[in-house]
C-alpha cells in the first residue's frame, strides 16, 4: 500500500490494517496551523477511501503533547495579514470543512479512530478526542477546552458532541472554566476509555488488535449506525435509515457476512476479506 506523502504528519502500517497518524510538529505542542488543518482533512479522506485500512490510531509525535488546538502564532500572524472583513477568523478560513484537523466534525468516517494520548490535548486536541471512538491516554495526559481564555471559541464541532457526551452541567463546566483535567477526570465522565502509565501507542495497539479482528464490514456499518444515532432526532428514525442505508445493504450482501456464518457452523476462525462498503456515506 502506497502511503500519501505528508509535510506535518508520519504515517505508518505497523500491522495489517491499522493506521498509525503521528502529529509531527512536536515543536509547536503538535499544534495545527491552517495547511496541517486541511492536510489532515485529506489524510483522513484518504484513509477513508482505503479498503486496506480497518482501523485508524492518531497520536501525537514526542511526549508532552498529543496536541495542543489551533497554532494561535499562526493565526495572530493570519488574522493582521487579512484583508478580509472577517480578518481571516472566519471558520472557513481556519479550518477545513470537517472542522478541526479534518475530523472535529468530520460526518463521513467509517473507520474506528482510537486516540493515543500522551500530555497535553487542550482545546482542539480535546475535540479531536472527542471525535474518536476509543481514547487512551498516559497518566499525565491533560485535557480541556480553554478557548475562552484565549477569547476564541469552541469552533471546530466539539460543543455539540461534548453535550451529547456529557450532561448539561459537565458540558457547561468544561467549556465555560477552561481549566483543565487529568486522565483520570476525563475517565471519570466518560470521554477517556483507558488510562496507562506509558507506553500510549502499544496500549492503542491493543484495542486496535482487538477491532480488527472483527468483520470490517460490520464494523464500519455499526459505526456509521452509531453516529446516525448521536445526529438523529428519534432513536427509531436513526434506525430505520441505518437499516436502509447503503452501508447495511453492502454489509448484507457482503462476503464477510457468509464468511461469519460460515465460520460459525464449521467453528472456526473466520478470514475476513477487505470490505466493499466505501464512504458514500452522508448523516
Amino acid at each position: 500500500m502506497q502511503l500519501p506523502t505528508s509535510k506535518y504528519f508520519l504515517l505508518t502500517v505497523p500491522e495489517p490494517h491499522i493506521l498509525l497518524i503521528t502529529i509531527n510538529r512536536p515543536k509547536q505542542l503538535n499544534s495545527l496551523n491552517p495547511e496541517a488543518n486541511r492536510e489532515m482533512d485529506s489524510l483522513l479522506d484518504w484513509a477513508e477511501e482505503n479498503n486496506d485500512i480497518w482501523c485508524i490510531i492518531l497520536t501525537g509525535a514526542g511526549n508532552r503533547a498529543f496536541c495542543t488546538g489551533m497554532d494561535l502564532v499562526s493565526m495572530n500572524s493570519e488574522r493582521s495579514s487579512s484583508s478580509d472583513d472577517d480578518g481571516g477568523m472566519s471558520p472557513e478560513s481556519l479550518l477545513p470543512k470537517n472542522g478541526f484537523g479534518g475530523l472535529a466534525n468530520r460526518r463521513v468516517a467509517l473507520k474506528p479512530i482510537i486516540a493515543a494520548v500522551d500530555g497535553f490535548a487542550l482545546g482542539g486536541g480535546t475535540e479531536l478526542t472527542l471525535a474518536c471512538n476509543i481514547v487512551v491516554a498516559t497518566k499525565k495526559s491533560i485535557f480541556g477546552l480553554p478557548e475562552a481564555k484565549q477569547g476564541v471559541v469552541v469552533a471546530g464541532g466539539a460543543l455539540a458532541r461534548l453535550a451529547r457526551a456529557v450532561s448539561y452541567q459537565v458540558a457547561s463546566e468544561i467549556t465555560l472554566t477552561g481549566r483543565q483535567y487529568s486522565a483520570e477526570e476525563f475517565k471519570n465522565y466518560g470521554l477517556v476509555n483507558q488510562v496507562v502509565d506509558d507506553n500510549v501507542v502499544e496500549a492503542a495497539m491493543v484495542w486496535a488488535r482487538k477491532i480488527v479482528a472483527n468483520s470490517p464490514d460490520a464494523l464500519f456499518v455499526t459505526k456509521y449506525g452509531i453516529m446516525l444515532a448521536l445526529d438523529q432526532g428519534s432513536l427509531v428514525g436513526a434506525t430505520s435509515k441505518w437499516l436502509a442505508s447503503e452501508e447495511a445493504a453492502a454489509w448484507r450482501n457482503g462476503d464477510n457476512l457468509s464468511e461469519g456464518l460460515a465460520a460459525f457452523a464449521t467453528k472456526r476462525k473466520p478470514v475476513w476479506s477487505n470490505p466493499t462498503l466505501g464512504r458514500k456515506s452522508r448523516l
